[in-house]
């Protein structure tokens, strides 16, 4: 059991380690995630409102092509009032001329809306693209920060984690289940030393015999008040 407590007192050390190489990256790793995604969606974004605008650009040219052919018509119309003999003829032709007039007004009204949508849009991707840049910027400083933050800790990183690899294998599968859930819920501490007959980590006071026992590493010992793994340190 001693070997036991020793293996788990090395690999909190080395988890201890870890985590402080992640602590060197900071903020880093979720700053460069969020701006990589903020940059992507802008872009989507940009590509969606220049689907829009041709889309737009298409409409419009189609009822460019309808009012011509209206206007054609209601020239045509006009021309025939000359010749109409009667006034049942200029009544009906005077009716297509309305009803050709009252069309050319709705698609003008369409067309300009379906400018202001256009214009719109291309107001939209001018923002984005500035937004592009200035956030692409960001992005850039921040992965070469985290680059440069990386590859000052990548080779330790590396060893620690082969070294943590070697060690959970040989430590029972119950402790190593109940050693993760105590790091994950104690700030990364799940084998603690004692600090003067106290708990290393809630600081609760433990009974004269409890510490006897722990002082002689042999066996796994858990903090009545918070739970923790307990050994005893002799370098402290």
């Amino acid at each position: 059991m001693q070997e036991t407590v020793t293996k788990l007192i090395a690999l909190q050390k080395i988890d201890s380690r870890l985590l402080e190489i992640e602590e060197i990256k900071g903020d880093l790793p979720i700053i460069v995630k969020k701006t990589e995604n903020l940059v992507n969606n802008l872009k989507d974004e940009v590509v969606n409102n220049l689907d829009a605008i041709k889309e737009i650009e298409k409409t419009i040219r189609e009822l460019g092509f309808k009012v011509e052919d209206s206007n054609e018509k209601l020239k045509k119309y006009k021309d025939q009032l000359y010749l109409v003999k009667s006034n049942k003829e200029y009544d009906a032709l005077m009716l297509e001329i309305d009803h050709i007039k009252e069309f050319l007004d709705g698609v003008e009204t369409n067309i300009l809306e379906l400018e202001e949508k256009k214009s719109s849009f291309e107001e939209k991707n001018k923002s984005n693209e500035i937004d592009i840049e200035s956030n692409q910027k960001r992005l850039d400083e921040s992965t070469l920060e985290l680059s440069n933050a990386m590859t000052s800790t990548k080779s330790e990183e590396d060893g620690l984690n082969n070294e943590r690899d070697g060690l959970v294998k040989n430590i029972a599968d119950n402790l190593i289940s109940s050693y993760e859930q105590l790091r994950n819920a104690r700030d990364g501490k799940a084998m603690v030393s004692i600090n003067r007959g106290a708990c290393g980590y809630c600081f609760n006071q433990l009974p004269p015999q409890f510490v006897i026992e722990v002082k002689q590493n042999n066996s796994i010992k858990n903090c009545d008040s918070c739970g923790v793994f307990l050994y005893y340190d002799l370098e402290e």
